[in-house]
């Protein structure tokens, strides 16, 4: 791997354990040193995290994390909408059973966990896992490498969004059972009512990140 893929991997492995936050500036001094790599390769990694939004250069101030405010959520969520509704169209009809067997399993476990009353870190964390897989298997089975890179960019503007809110446990079990009422649509190989079901969860979901 590359100093500057290096570079760009180990800062998004920071920023979503939450050692550089939302809204922090740092200099590339401070992340040369957080990210062990030289300035030189950060450079690069920084201009391509720039582009992704991830970061903001301020001329004498440094480099800002990005936050999340209520039009880059409302604007994250419109391009996964028009995204994901096209993708699970495609998943439900062209998806492999066993796949789909997959996801529906994950769903149920992460449920049943709920249900038994784990509320350990773990589980939480586990639980955000399974969410961030569901929708990423769906985009990676479409077979397209710039729609799946595309998804990623998006979303992890989401996953920042989480970073800067605390994720409760009563929004567990709601996000899980969105997630199993798309699987019922595809199982019954209904793209529309597929899409239908995976518009409403993301509209939810926006909502949750508004704090609405």
């Amino acid at each position: 791997m590359l100093l500057k893929q290096k570079a760009y991997q180990r800062f998004k492995e920071k920023l979503f354990k939450l050692s550089l936050k939302p809204g922090q500036f740092v200099t590339q001094n401070d992340l040369s040193q957080l990210l062990e790599v030289p300035v030189g390769a950060l450079r690069d990694a920084i201009q391509k995290l720039e582009m992704e939004g991830l970061v903001s250069v301020i001329p004498q101030r440094g480099i800002q994390i990005t936050e999340m405010n209520i039009k880059r959520i409302k604007d994250a969520y419109q391009v996964r909408t028009f995204i994901e509704n096209e993708a699970i169209r495609y998943f439900t009809k062209n998806a492999n059973p066993a796949v789909i067997e997959k996801l529906e399993k994950s769903l149920i476990d992460i449920i049943t966990r709920h249900q038994s009353g784990d509320t350990s870190k773990e589980f939480l964390s586990e639980s955000l896992s399974v969410d961030y897989a569901f929708h990423e298997t769906i985009i990676d089975e479409v077979g397209n490498e710039l729609l799946s890179n595309t998804f990623r960019q998006v979303f992890d503007k989401i996953r920042i969004i989480w970073l800067d809110s605390s994720f409760p446990l009563r929004r567990v079990l709601p996000a899980m059972q969105e997630h199993m009422e798309i699987i019922r649509a595809i199982k019954k190989n209904d793209p529309e009512l597929a899409a239908a079901a995976c518009e409403k969860h993301l509209t939810t979901s926006m909502m949750r990140a508004l704090g609405i």
